[in-house]
């Protein structure tokens, strides 16, 4: 899915990849809705966009059911349509993360629609595995047969936030399924089984 002229939602916006993205998918041409729990953070993140007109801000923590349940009907508002949600404050649960669920209609309405789930890095290979096989079962489960492509990231910190922010975007334009970063990308590759590999390919 190309970003230009799309509409995305990028949770974990007042840092790290979350702002990383967004300021390169603004630049590329997306409208952004950023979302943090920190305004002060969010607030930076915005001061540093090519082009404000592109971004709305939504101070929130995406903890309180209440507000998760509230942020689609606000990107709508502001945008009138959400083409993508990049989950960069996610839970690690996949399709079972509330944000993914609340997005769910929005997205599915779209003549296409692309959502990303950032894990977190963790130290372990068992982290690793057990984080690649969740988030790519679950997601391309949940999404299978629709107009939605789903991504499933993981970076390593050894990686810059603006260098996964770029090939996090260049993955969603290719509609890849898994985008890995960093020097471990290799060996997480290796961790996720041959049989999922090839369902996802």
């Amino acid at each position: 899915m190309r970003v230009a002229g799309r509409t995305l939602v990028v949770t974990g916006a007042g840092g790290g990849i979350g702002r990383a993205l967004t300021l390169e998918a603004v630049r590329r041409g997306a409208r952004v809705a950023a979302t943090d729990v920190d305004a002060g953070a969010l607030g930076e993140t915005a001061r540093q966009v090519v082009a404000p007109l592109l971004l709305s801000t939504h101070v929130l923590d995406l903890s309180d059911p209440a507000v998760t349940e509230a942020l689609p009907s606000a990107v709508i508002r502001r945008w009138s349509e959400v083409d993508g949600l990049i989950h960069c404050a996610g839970s690690g649960r996949g399709a079972a993360d509330p944000v993914f669920r609340v997005f769910q209609p929005a997205l599915r309405v779209r003549p296409e629609a692309h959502l990303v789930e950032v894990a977190a890095d963790h130290s372990g290979r068992r982290g690793r595995r057990v984080a690649a096989k969740r988030l790519t079962e679950g997601l391309r489960a949940a999404y299978a047969g629709t107009n939605v492509h789903v991504t499933a990231v993981f970076p390593h910190r050894a990686s810059t936030p603006y260098q996964a922010a770029r090939d996090v975007l260049d993955g969603m334009e290719r509609n890849a399924s898994r985008v890995l970063i960093g020097a471990e990308a290799g060996l997480i590759d290796r961790l996720i089984p041959a049989r999922l590999r090839a369902l996802l390919s």
